[in-house]
């Protein structure tokens, strides 16, 4: 395999984080599964390999080295969620610009309603939102959700705090925010459709 190539496949990986090899042949499209499995299998010198359910991979410190990395990726209990988000990643077939654990930082004006302001004092508060991924497209910028491990008490006050920027986050892309949010439950999924009944939102289902 010329160079090239090496190091464009190796650059998904590194934007993914961690991957199984059934993800990259979805994404890569190198042919036949059997013919991913291979070219696969000749980087691994250039790889961790981990074997769960899946064979799993993600770069290691020639990987990096390769490719100019200095995002290290270790083995951690997050991985599910991180092959979880690759779903979504495929689902969307695999936006230019996705980002992955991308903070949003937005001020917001107070509401001074009846209140005395003083000249002068700035009083603007920043608040930041963490998505699991990011990306934009037809006029949407689209906020991904991956409801993986977290308590439902935390998925509602993180909707809560959407509410809360919503039109900053509009002004801050220039674009209108969409919340895609993926969980692996039915009676959750039921859940998220009442809690995000003010917001525009797609919810959908994952499989591990």
């Amino acid at each position: 395999m010329n160079l090239e190539r090496t190091e464009m496949i190796m650059s998904v990986i590194d934007r993914l984080g961690v991957a199984s090899v059934k993800q990259l042949h979805e994404i890569l499209k190198l042919g036949t599964y059997r013919h991913t499995c291979r070219v696969i299998g000749n980087l691994e010198p250039y790889l961790h390999v981990s074997r769960s359910r899946e064979k799993i991979v993600y770069l290691n410190k020639e990987g990096r080295q390769l490719i100019g990395s200095e995002k290290e990726v270790k083995k951690s209990i997050l991985f599910d969620h991180m092959l979880l988000a690759n779903q979504a990643y495929v689902y969307y077939d695999c936006p230019a610009d996705w980002k992955r654990e991308y903070a949003i930082e937005v001020k917001q004006e107070p509401d001074f309603g009846f209140a005395i302001q003083v000249k002068g004092l700035t009083v603007a508060t920043k608040k930041t939102i963490i998505p699991d991924a990011v990306f934009t497209r037809d006029g949407y910028v689209h906020l991904v959700e991956i409801d993986n491990t977290r308590s439902m008490q935390d998925n509602r006050r993180k909707i809560s705090n959407y509410l809360d920027v919503w039109p900053e986050i509009k002004k801050k892309f220039g674009a209108q925010p969409k919340l895609c949010i993926f969980t692996l439950s039915q009676k959750r999924k039921k859940e998220f459709a009442v809690l995000c009944e003010k917001l525009p939102c797609e919810i959908n289902m994952l499989t591990k």
